[in-house]
């Protein structure tokens, strides 16, 4: 019988493989990992704040900045003046970012169908059950319907909190 910590392990490495999977699709459409989910937000939220991207993905406005900037260079993204008031920029996605926020969904559908290569729709169902269940046992209150990316900042805020009180040196 396999042991809680070998299941666990293996949710683990299933992770780490599945990230590296979508990191070599992003690197092979010439992105950083952080900016597929930019593209697709600002695709969906067409002239969008740079505050509302930040907030969505639960990161500082100053890192969103830093990548609208690599991905304006990269003729993916347009800054066009707020409409209502000119002191303010929305962003707006570029016909060729529309195309490579496409193929990196494309992409993703991809390592995702492979992953579950052989599943049957009902094993499919019944793992999402099993994780919702699993889910719902550690969310604890504060944690509890979080979204993704509101989850890693609570990680990462966790982290921060623990480097400053030194107990990561240990």
């Amino acid at each position: 019988m396999l042991s809680f910590f070998n299941i666990t392990k293996k949710m683990n490495t299933l992770n780490i493989l599945h990230r590296i999977c979508i990191q070599k699709q992003v690197a092979k459409n010439g992105l950083y990992f952080g900016q597929p989910p930019i593209l697709e937000y600002v695709a969906n939220h067409d002239k969008c704040t740079q505050c509302e991207v930040a907030d969505f993905m639960k990161v500082s406005p100053a890192s969103i900045a830093t990548s609208v900037k690599r991905m304006q260079k990269s003729g993916f993204l347009e800054k066009v003046a707020d409409e209502s008031d000119l002191r303010y920029n929305r962003l707006k996605i570029t016909e060729k970012g529309r195309e490579l926020s496409q193929e990196c969904r494309k992409d993703f559908d991809r390592v995702d169908a492979q992953m579950f290569s052989g599943f049957s729709d009902e094993e499919c169902e019944q793992l999402c059950g099993y994780f919702e269940r699993m889910i719902k046992n550690l969310s604890t209150e504060e944690l509890e319907n979080k979204t993704f990316f509101s989850l890693i900042a609570e990680g990462k805020k966790l982290l921060a909190r623990q480097s400053k009180e030194g107990r990561l040196d240990d």
